[in-house]
């Protein structure tokens, strides 16, 4: 694949964050335990990312084999986006909205899925797999680390949402560590050559090493203080956020979905 393919693991990037972490604030306003005003916070941010999320799907370029998906791809961006904003406003005016963050989470993974089915690997069901996850996982790592904020200034709220987001975490590395071993068996070009070594610290440092930084975030959560579960997180999100770009990366120069 082309050089001018790689602005797609941008747009890759930032449609997983926003959408992953919009399904997820949905998920947990619908079970409950969160504050009003960390809601209100993701609000605003998830407007922030849907509106560069449509920044880069407008900057996406022509002539490579993902680029066939514009006339179903676009409309769903901006349906999320839409939905991001739709979600913002009814957060404001105190309107029912969870199921508006979970439909609209759900249509920015439609359109992960669509740009997987397009081509540029070799397996385009194992890349649509992979990018849910990888949705999934920087949805959970994201909305978990903010979320460890507010016990900070709230302490006597449940730890309960934030240990779902960190199980949900954890879950989405362990499939995702198992899609890869997949990936590679049947693919294992990915692993030779100079691109070798990176496929495998995708492995170590986007998923085995958040999954440890997960669990020890999650065995921190029984103490009186979130404080250190919180700063794990920072480190699961930086470790995910790099896997996730490397993968999407590998997968366009190798064809393997790892």
């Amino acid at each position: 694949m082309r050089i001018e393919a790689i602005l797609f693991v941008n747009w890759i990037f930032w449609a997983a964050l926003s959408a992953g972490t919009l399904l997820v604030v949905g998920i947990t306003e619908r079970l409950g335990g969160t504050t009003r005003g960390y809601r209100l916070f993701m609000a605003w941010l998830l407007v922030a990312f849907a509106a560069v999320l449509v920044l880069s799907d407008l900057a996406l370029p022509a002539g490579v084999e993902a680029s066939g998906t514009a006339s179903v791809r676009r409309p769903l961006t901006l349906a999320f986006a839409a939905g991001a904003v739709a979600y913002l406003v009814a957060s404001l005016a105190r309107w029912p909205r969870s199921g508006v963050a979970i439909a609209s989470g759900l249509v920015g993974l439609a359109a992960l899925v669509v740009l997987a089915a397009a081509g540029g690997t070799d397996n385009a069901a194992l890349f649509a797999w992979q990018l849910v996850l990888a949705a999934l996982a920087l949805g959970a790592v994201n909305a978990s680390m903010l979320l460890g904020h507010w016990y900070l200034v709230t302490p006597k709220l449940s730890p309960a949402p934030l240990r779902r987001m960190m199980w949900l975490l954890v879950g989405c590395l362990v499939l995702q560590g198992i899609a890869f071993l997949f990936a590679v068996s049947a693919g294992p070009e990915a692993l030779a050559g100079g691109l070798g070594l990176l496929t495998w610290l995708r492995l170590g440092v986007g998923i085995v090493l958040p999954l440890v930084a997960a669990g020890l975030a999650i065995a921190a959560s029984s103490a009186p203080s979130l404080q250190a579960s919180t700063g794990l997180l920072y480190i699961g999100l930086a470790l995910v956020m790099a896997g996730s770009i490397a993968g999407a990366s590998i997968a366009y120069l190798t064809g393997v979905p790892v």
